[in-house]
């Protein structure tokens, strides 16, 4: 089949063409990993055919959905982004983003969810209008998960929830997938090239990280927060002014019930969303006078899920115990005891609360070698268990330790154990499956040729290569970014970052350090833990890291 391009409905034969890819990063503070380009040359159509770029020239396809197939290295989907047009040579470029770039929404505005991380990674896509052509790994979808909500750019909060889980988000086969990481490894001896290196890098004694201790409410008291006490401020307003307070809750709520003006809240209350009004001699005022005189409370929640807008409208007209029109009003009551006003503002809601605390990480550094003391803060809304929680922490903390690991190099291919590396197309057998499940058992030729009616060969070849295009384990677009590459000479795996594929080879510049801790129980199998230590004799914990697994 070779290759092909799908523009607009025509097909055409590229000269040549580059993908490039990137992982989601694992560290949450690391804010990199782009959805990736595409590159493709294409010849000039021969003047006999009818084509709009022979029309109206090549800047006619910017915008076009654009669809790539390789025999060999797999398929995949994109959007013409600018176009190069080398009439002079006959040629012209198109430079395309790939499918994940429908990520790229910003000012998403995202609820609270409660539930599998299938049906969350479902909604946040939804928030982009994308409602088919994705995909959760059977392993992970129905993981439960607590996520608070947030606002902002969807692609940036996609990537953070994936460092949070261990996960990979990837275009596979026109397909966007979220999987484990580690998925993936590029077999022994398909590789061309290596080189590996170490250190570099910025340096601090510790780095910070939030933790989001995660549990869901419904109809839950949310302000004040952690329940009143007698610190909560006291929100005020004038008559016939407008007052607006920004508050913080204790939780992200999807929503929230509307506070009710009552005439008395207990100090403890915190049943029901609710409010007392109190004039400038502090008694109550009766509700019904409140809002015939035009005071009103209106409650919103911010885009953030986390705080609540409190507009105060004051009323204007109304007596106090001496007459006089009041000229302040209050959200409060007397207390019995000391006869100082207390808040009366309850509000409950439904969402997710949580506890945000911060944890503290050293990286190893020692204050006369680290030119600052915190290398950076990570504040990650998915860090909602202790587990995410040390796992950002370590990670961050190495990000911050001078001890960075890389490695980059060119392959022949890129698959799991026992994979193929070529994309999985259908047999003449499947072919015949398929058509018989199409058109019935003991179909004739005559019914197959009344079947594809009017179409190319192209066209047919294309029926039956969309049979198997959702097949994503053994094509490489895709499956590059995240793989893991073990390196004999420095003992240690890989996670590569980012790679370009074109018909020649595949060439990963990045590739992060993965040794795991599993890794190394692998390579001491059948070793006592003597041994092990006669392999680490007078070494530092920093040379033993750096060394990898080294088992003598």
């Amino acid at each position: 089949m070779g290759v092909r391009v799908t523009i607009a409905g025509r097909v055409y034969e590229p000269e040549s063409f580059e993908t490039t890819e990137e992982a989601t990063p694992l560290s949450s503070g690391d804010s990199s990993g782009s959805v990736g380009t595409i590159s493709i040359v294409i010849p000039y159509p021969d003047a006999s055919q009818s084509d709009p770029v022979l029309t109206f020239g090549p800047t006619y396809l910017q915008g076009k959905d654009v669809t790539l197939t390789d025999s060999r290295l797999g398929y995949t989907l994109g959007k013409v982004q600018t176009v190069s047009d080398q009439r002079n040579d006959g040629k012209f470029t198109l430079n395309i983003l790939a499918r994940l770039d429908e990520l790229n929404k910003y000012n998403i505005q995202a609820a609270p969810y409660v539930g599998t991380l299938g049906g969350g990674f479902a909604y946040y896509l939804s928030l982009a209008g994308i409602t088919t052509d994705y995909l959760v790994d059977a392993t992970i979808a129905t993981e439960s998960v607590l996520f608070p909500g947030w606002s902002g750019e969807l692609w940036f909060h996609l990537k953070k929830m994936a460092a949070a889980l261990d996960c990979d988000i990837s275009l596979v086969s026109g397909i966007i997938l979220i999987r484990p990481i580690r998925a993936r490894v590029i077999a022994v001896g398909r590789d061309l090239s290596r080189a590996a290196g170490s250190g570099g890098g910025s340096l601090a004694e510790t780095v910070e990280v939030y933790w989001y201790d995660s549990v869901a409410i419904t109809n839950q008291l949310v302000y004040p927060i952690g329940g009143w006490t007698p610190d909560v401020e006291v929100l005020n307003v004038n008559a016939g002014e407008t007052s607006e307070y920004q508050i913080e809750l204790s939780a992200s709520v999807s929503s929230i019930q509307t506070p009710v003006m009552n005439t008395f809240v207990a100090e403890a209350y915190s049943a029901t969303s609710v409010y007392t009004v109190v004039a400038d001699d502090g008694l109550p005022v009766d509700p019904t006078e409140w809002a015939n005189m035009g005071g009103s409370v209106t409650v919103t929640v911010n885009p953030d899920t986390k705080t609540l807008t409190v507009s105060l409208i004051g009323a204007m007209g109304i007596p106090t115990a001496t007459g006089a029109n009041s000229k302040s009003f209050s959200l409060a009551l007397a207390s019995d005891t000391s006869g100082s006003r207390y808040s009366t503002l309850r509000i409950v809601g439904t969402g997710v609360a949580y506890t945000r605390t911060k944890a503290v990480f050293r990286t190893g550094i020692p204050p006369e070698d680290s030119p600052t003391d915190i290398g950076e803060t990570i504040d990650n809304p998915f860090i909602t268990t202790q587990s995410a929680l040390y796992d950002a922490g370590t990670r961050s903390a190495l990000r911050y330790s001078g001890m960075i690991p890389s490695l980059s190099g060119t392959v022949t291919s890129v698959n799991q154990r026992g994979d193929s590396g070529i994309i999985d197309n259908l047999s003449y057998a499947d072919v015949q499956a398929n058509l018989t499940t199409t058109l019935g058992a003991g179909f004739t030729y005559a019914a197959e040729q009344s079947f594809f009616s009017g179409q190319t060969y192209a066209q047919v070849e294309t029926y039956f290569s969309n049979q198997v295009v959702t097949n994503y384990e053994n094509q490489a677009i895709g499956n590059v970014q995240g793989a893991r590459v073990w390196d004999a000479k420095t003992r240690r795996y890989y996670r590569i970052r980012s790679a370009t594929l074109t018909p020649d080879g595949i060439s990963f510049d990045s590739a992060d350090d993965d040794l795991t801790y599993g890794d190394m129980q692998t390579s001491f199998t059948g070793m006592t833990y003597a041994a092990v230590e006669a392999t680490r004799s007078g070494m530092t914990y920093h040379d033993d890291y750096l060394i990898g697994a080294y088992s003598g």
